[in-house]
């Protein structure tokens, strides 16, 4: 604060610390025992010790706002601290991604690059486009491929996935799974689709040697009740994960463990086949008068 401003803000509250303390001591006194000769030495006291206590008055509310400033300065910086420090940690979690899986550099750099800009593994306002353009970018490098898609056969057909699932056909891998894990209100769909010639052929077509099976939500939860319903996903070399959160527009992307839900789905189909247990329900070649499952 400049000093003439200060000296002029100081004397200001000096002056009303006086009158104020000047007032009080006339409403005590009375105005007519207030003004006598004998009471002349108090009103000097009165004044002063009222510019004191104005001047007192000021210093804390100075101070009061000094500390105000100071406590929110500290909270930016705090926010700036932890905003740098999730950002480094970012990185350093991006880069042991690249690290620890080589063969998926190219599309892990291009999901880090575009999600860095919100939130580290999640990348909103993503349309299916998008989505199936990243799962298209795992596949170039990819040896194993097990997927989920929610929506029932004739998605692919009507959903211009052609060039996906061409890409999925043409590479080489040493498996290659998905499940249709349908909703129950879309059981009836999925059903027609099943005696549907015309698009059973478009998705063999495109889709080439995938082993495809579906199940309804009722029977998913019947069968894997510890294993939360997923979104659609595309699971590579049992490692990298690519999901898209179609209601929220999200597309998610991690690293997996062995543990993790997504995979522990196609365990429980492999143990339940191997079983004899045609809970998970093989997609045939040829159409078939197929009926709605209870589970």
């Amino acid at each position: 604060m400049d000093l003439k401003v200060r000296f002029w803000h100081l004397a200001g509250a000096a002056l009303l610390g006086a009158a104020a303390l000047e007032i009080v001591m006339i409403l005590a006194d009375g105005v007519r025992e207030s003004f006598t000769v004998q009471r002349i030495p108090a009103h000097l006291a009165t004044i002063v010790v009222g510019t004191v206590i104005g001047w007192m008055y000021d210093l804390l509310r100075e101070t009061n706002i000094a500390f105000t400033r100071t406590i929110i300065e500290f909270s930016s910086m705090h926010t700036s601290v932890e905003s740098l420090t999730n950002r480094i940690r970012y990185q350093e979690e991006a880069l042991a991604m690249l690290t620890h899986c080589p063969r998926h550099n190219e599309v892990l750099t291009n999901l880090i690059r575009t999600s860095m800009s919100e939130n580290f593994r999640n990348i909103p306002y993503i349309g299916e486009a998008d989505y199936l353009s990243f799962l298209g970018l795992a596949i170039r490098h990819s040896d194993g491929y097990l997927g989920v898609q929610r929506k029932p056969l004739r998605w692919f057909r009507d959903g211009n996935t052609a060039s996906y699932l061409d890409g999925l056909r043409e590479r080489p891998m040493s498996y290659k799974k998905r499940i249709l894990i349908v909703d129950d209100n879309d059981v009836t769909n999925m059903v027609a689709d099943l005696g549907n010639q015309e698009t059973l052929d478009y998705y063999w077509k495109h889709t080439g040697s995938v082993e495809t099976y579906w199940i309804s939500i009722a029977g998913f939860k019947k069968n894997c009740p510890k294993i939360p319903v997923p979104d659609d996903f595309g699971l590579f070399d049992r490692q990298l994960l690519i999901a898209y959160d179609t209601d929220r527009q999200i597309l998610i992307f991690d690293l997996l463990d062995e543990n993790r839900s997504e995979l522990r789905i196609f365990n429980v189909q492999d143990e339940l086949s191997s079983r004899g247990v045609a809970s998970f329900q093989s997609v045939p070649r040829t159409a078939v008068a197929a009926n709605r499952p209870d589970a």
